[in-house]
Parts: structure tokens; C-alpha cells; sequence
């Protein structure tokens, strides 16, 4: 029953969504800004919407008329424009969460002497991102596939999140038909759950090669001004060198590391 009313539920938001143009300009803008590309035609954005070109084409109009966006040199695309880039200069001068998550996770490396990552988790795409990575002095490491949006339940990064999710949603998105990332990951929706229970009342997650073949790692989650989870971090250690007898450090030294994140991102938001 639960799968059934979250499943309407994002289809009534997504109907919704798709009726009201501050949201498909949100949309636009988001695509625009996650896009490796520096231009984007109508047709292109009328396919991420999924509404007819002559649609898009009048929200692209709108934006341009506010300066969110501008046309290239030849009139038939569009980028990102000035007005867009001021406003996003002065939200990252007012809120630096950049510098603040680096010198954090650089904190948790000097004390672990293991690397160091911190995630975002995104509601409408039910899926995580590595942000950023702060790598130990070891020559041995594994690189994370930054600004990649990724499923929740392969690793500890997502799991860490996936536990503090809401009942129903977590109970849903275990029943979605989870795919194995790697010969190790934990895709049986009861086991899931039952592992997402231990990981809530823990307070962090801790995995082998489940995202990454020969990695242990141990994330714990990140908390909005409303309580709301909204990204983890973690460490990430090679299995050849990870000591068991270390797990317990290793948990308290990321607990600490979340929480400081936490106070970091609800103090700013107070603050505004």
C-alpha cells in the first residue's frame, strides 16, 4: 500500500510541477547549470521538460527577459545569463558552504589519516551526489565520481541518508527494484530495510565494496534547518588497508564531522 500512495503521490507532484512555470524555469535553469554543455537549444529543453518546443521556447523568453539566461552569437541557443551568475556569485560569497565542507573534511582527514568525502542528497531524484573529496597522503586511495547523481543503496554514503528518509518513502524506494552496483551490494528489499533500521540507531553506515570494489567506507548523514536529511559524509579507505579494530574511531571521528556539517548548514540558514 505504502509503494502504491508514494508512487501517486510523485506523480500528483510531477503533474503539478508541470503545470506551473516558476518550477519548469527552475528546471531549465537546473539543467542548464548541471549541463557539461555552454549552450542549449529549444528542442534540447523542451525534451528535459517533456512539453512541446513552442512552451519552452516562451519559458526560455521569460528568463531571458529577467536575465537568467541569454542567447548565443547566433540567436538560436541559449546560456546562462549575467544576472544568473551575480546572484549565484553573491549566494556562494554569503553562504561559502565550499570553503567550510573543505576545511572540515580536511579536519577529518588529519584526524583519520584516511580520505575524506562529503555528499548532497536530492529529494526529487531520490538519489545522492559525491560533492567533494579530500584525499590522504597515502598512494593508495580510490577516486569518487564527483557531481554524479547516484543511487542511495550502493554504499555507505547513500545508506547513510537512505535511513533517515521517512518511513514511507524509504519503504518505497526499498521496493523499487534496486539494481547491484557491485557483486556486494545489498539490493533484497527486506534486507534493506532491516539494515536501514541498524543504521538509523547507529547513526552511521558502514560498508565493503558495495559502491566501489575494495572499499570500505563510513559515512554518517547531514541535517537542513527542519531536520530533514540532506547529505552525508564520510571516509573512504581501501580494504587492504582498513583495520577493524579502527571502526569505532573511525564512526565517532565521522559522527563529529556530520554533526559539525549539520550545525554548519542550520546556522547559515538561521543567519539569513
Amino acid at each position: 500500500m505504502s509503494m502504491v500512495m508514494d508512487a501517486n503521490e510523485t506523480d500528483a507532484s510531477d503533474a503539478v510541477r508541470r503545470r506551473q512555470p516558476l518550477a519548469r524555469g527552475i528546471e531549465l535553469l537546473t539543467h542548464m547549470v548541471e549541463s557539461p554543455q555552454d549552450a542549449h537549444g529549444v528542442r534540447e529543453l523542451a525534451g528535459v521538460l517533456d512539453v512541446s518546443p513552442s512552451t519552452a521556447h516562451r519559458l526560455i523568453t521569460d528568463l531571458e527577459k529577467i536575465g537568467m539566461v541569454r542567447r548565443t552569437e547566433n540567436g538560436t541557443s541559449y546560456r546562462l545569463g549575467l544576472d544568473f551568475l551575480r546572484l549565484a556569485w553573491l549566494a556562494s560569497s554569503r553562504y561559502p558552504m565550499h570553503d567550510i565542507s573543505e576545511n572540515l573534511l580536511r579536519d577529518l582527514v588529519a584526524r583519520t589519516g584516511e580520505s575524506a568525502f562529503s555528499c548532497l542528497y536530492n529529494e526529487q531524484r531520490r538519489s545522492m551526489m559525491f560533492t567533494m573529496s579530500v584525499e590522504s597522503s597515502h598512494p593508495l586511495q580510490y577516486a569518487l565520481p564527483l557531481q554524479k547523481w547516484l543511487p542511495l543503496h550502493g554504499g555507505a554514503s547513500g545508506l547513510a541518508i537512505f535511513a533517515e528518509l521517512p518511513d514511507a518513502r524509504r519503504e518505497a524506494l526499498a521496493h523499487s527494484g534496486l539494481e547491484p552496483i557491485t557483486v556486494n551490494t545489498v539490493t533484497d528489499p527486506d534486507a534493506v530495510l532491516a539494515r536501514l533500521t541498524d543504521i538509523h540507531a547507529a547513526g552511521y553506515a558502514i560498508t565493503h565494496g558495495e559502491r566501489i570494489e575494495g572499499a570500505v567506507a563510513i559515512a554518517a548523514p547531514t541535517f537542513g534547518p527542519a531536520g530533514e536529511v540532506v547529505g552525508s559524509v564520510g571516509l573512504s579507505i581501501p580494504e587492504a588497508r582498513f583495520d577493524e579494530a579502527r571502526t569505532a574511531a573511525f564512526a565517532e571521528a565521522v559522527r563529529t564531522t556530520a554533526a559539525q556539517f549539520t550545525a554548519r548548514i542550520q546556522g547559515s540558514n538561521r543567519s539569513s
